[in-house]
């Protein structure tokens, strides 16, 4: 980053702040007592800070720490907090907790490390102590602000009517106010050079937070830090005593073993036998459970071994969470995709374009692999408010068929777009994936909600390209073949035995669960690959509570969905056909990577063959006509004839 702070003055930084946490003196519930906090530094707590020091090295000013409880992160960045203010003259910084009580509680905290620090320590001392603010002599101002636990009328004050250039934001798990985050980040300076911005918690399900964690590691100007259980030294239980003989004599499970090759992998850290015996004390003290039965949900989140393992959902997670995170490990080392824009039309679908985005805000589509020659695919689309009334986002997933699996290959979400531009956006692609010569489109399209209307403009357009008064003009942009490769999906009931069969696909509970259910077998079969890591993040949001399957509160599962259109459509209607030809993923990959000079001598191979046995075939034909001759003239039965053949 160009705002990137040298080296020696990093150094010179973290000196200054390790003299100063010296002579801070805090309240410590393990340690007892009036503890100074500079003898007592857990390692969780160094990587928090060091963590700090390289972002200041990169240029970043926002810091996003997602931790398990009681690692002594939020101690230490009230201290690193106070000492940036004290520092840096003019400040207009803020400290926001969830609730009054903590806020509270750390403005106490903030106060008796000032009023306790030596007075050789050339520190700015309190100048002002009002109801909202602390002022220190060198005019750095300190405001005290509480989130909210609960959504209130006022909740979009936060924020508002101040600016700021430092924050240090805790526990925002438990924040209830998504208009004040929203409004509070508004207020926060992106230029000044002495910013800083600190937002640490633990999880707690899949709110806010888990989108501003998701948020900050696409951005490149951010840093994320995860510090899970095994990041605290006292977290474990000493070898040689009696509750190490109870929980640390036996060796690791199979899922032990699991997550402690996870953590060494992730984050280059070896989970002792120590540390392994006090999180089995922590979450099986009784020793009752067995291998595979399912952790607390809340255990997992409050003591997390990964980020991944962190945000947990009340209620039963309904997609695996070891598969979906074995594919976000593929994904992130595979192929990036092409991302577009759509450009809707305004009266007609030939003023529609797909242009490159330029800033992540603007990706709508995107796309891993370009249609090809004799390709069989599906177009999967879920109109906002369509399955559920609470989805917001429109989306349509292409999948390429296969005999042995169905793979993503693009991907559109958005939730701007209009029932007759979303019909537009489905014949766009459409078109696109079936422009290939002998390929296969189908589409599938939900219809509760305004999907009818979507499919109602869907058949228009495709009556204004064959027959109506557009024809012209959709011949002169070169769309008057886009209809040509394009099939429906046609629904008939699973238990049907006759008629029935109706245009595209009508949600209710039931056919909800089936099709989900046959998402989730076909994701831990490897029979479906995603491509999307914004597709897997949904899964993780999405649980199951009794017959009802979806993600909770303003989560979205429209991606989940439209998948699972998408693969029913295949299951009941394409992957015969493609059994019966062979069609393979290894099979097609292997046709297309073939050679011109290897297609041309197969294609040679092919014609040799086919001359050779249509020759044997009118051979055969001919001695049969003779041989039906020859009885009909009463020289003897057929089967005699062929022995005398034979015999000459």
């Amino acid at each position: 980053m160009s705002d990137g702070w040298s080296p020696q003055r990093v150094d010179a930084f973290r000196r200054g702040f390790w003299e100063f946490v010296s002579s801070v003196y805090i309240n410590s519930k393990e340690l007892g007592g009036h503890t100074c906090l500079g003898d007592h530094v857990y390692r969780a707590q160094s990587w928090f800070l060091e963590s700090i020091f390289d972002a200041l090295l990169e240029g970043q000013h926002e810091i996003y720490t997602l931790k398990s409880r009681q690692l002594g992160v939020s101690t230490i960045s009230r201290a690193l907090s106070l000492f940036w203010l004290g520092v840096n003259p003019g400040l207009q910084g803020a400290f926001v907790f969830d609730t009054a009580y903590n806020t509270a509680a750390a403005r106490r905290e903030i106060i008796n490390i000032i009023s306790n620090l030596p007075p050789s320590l050339a520190f700015p001392r309190i100048r002002d102590n009002n109801r909202d603010a602390l002022i220190l002599e060198n005019d750095s101002q300190i405001l005290f602000m509480a989130a909210g636990v609960k959504q209130s009328r006022s909740g979009g004050g936060l924020g508002r009517s101040v600016g700021l250039n430092f924050c240090h934001c805790s526990e925002l798990c438990s924040w209830n106010n998504d208009e004040g985050l929203t409004s509070f980040r508004q207020s926060l300076s992106e230029t000044y050079p002495e910013r800083l911005y600190l937002w640490e918690s633990t999880a707690r399900g899949f709110n806010s937070w888990h989108d501003l964690w998701l948020e900050a590691q696409d951005d490149p100007a951010k840093r994320t830090l995860f510090l899970g259980w095994w990041s605290k030294d006292n977290q474990v239980i000493r070898e040689g005593t009696l509750e190490f003989y109870k929980y640390g004599q036996y060796q690791p499970t199979p899922s032990e073993l699991k997550r402690i090759n996870a953590v060494k992998e992730r984050y280059d850290w070896d989970i002792t036998a120590e540390q392994l015996a006090w999180y089995r004390k922590k979450s099986d003290p009784t020793q009752d459970m067995e291998e595979g039965d399912a952790e607390d949900s809340n255990l997992i989140q409050e003591q997390p071994w990964t980020e991944d393992e962190a945000f947990q959902q009340s209620g039963a997670s309904f997609f695996d969470t070891e598969v979906l995170t074995a594919n976000s490990v593929r994904i992130s080392s595979g192929p990036k995709p092409q991302t577009y824009k759509f450009i809707a039309g305004i009266n007609k679908l030939t003023e529609c374009d797909f242009q490159p985005s330029r800033f992540l805000r603007e990706i709508e589509l995107r796309i891993w692999e370009e249609p090809v020659t004799s390709g069989v695919y599906i177009v999967a689309g879920d109109p906002a408010f369509g399955h559920n009334e609470d989805n917001n986002n429109s989306c349509v997933q292409v999948l390429r068929c296969y005999a042995d699996c169905i793979e993503q290959v693009a991907e559109y979400a958005t939730a701007t777009i209009r029932p007759h531009q979303f019909a537009w956006l489905l014949w766009g692609l459409v078109g696109y994936y079936g422009k290939e010569p002998d390929s296969t489109v189908m589409t599938i399209c939900e219809l509760n909600g305004p999907g009818e209307e979507v499919w109602r403009q869907y058949q228009q357009t495709r009556q204004l390209i064959q027959q109506g008064y557009l024809r012209a003009e959709f011949e002169k942009k070169g769309l008057a073949n886009i209809t040509a490769n394009a099939r429906n999906y046609v629904f008939q009931r699973s238990d049907s035995m006759g008629s029935g069969h109706n245009y595209q696909w009508v949600t209710s509970t039931q056919r909800k669960i089936q099709i989900l259910e046959a998402e989730r077998g076909y994701l831990n079969s490897e029979t479906f690959i995603p491509h999307s890591i914004e597709l897997i993040e949904e899964m993780r949001t999405i649980t199951r509570e009794g017959d009802t399957i979806g993600a909770p509160g303003k989560k979205r599962d429209d991606r989940s969905f439209a998948a699972a259109l998408g693969i029913r459509a295949w299951d009941e209607k394409m992957r015969r056909g493609l059994i019966a030809s062979n069609r393979t993923r290894e099979a097609e990959k292997a046709r297309l990577s073939a050679s011109i000079l290897d297609q041309y001598a197969l294609a040679n191979k092919y014609m040799i063959q086919s001359f050779f046995k249509d020759k044997e075939a009118m051979r055969h034909q001919a001695a049969t006509a003779a041989l039906r001759q020859n009885w009909r003239a009463g020289i003897g039965s057929p089967r005699r004839q062929v022995y005398s053949t034979r015999r000459w």
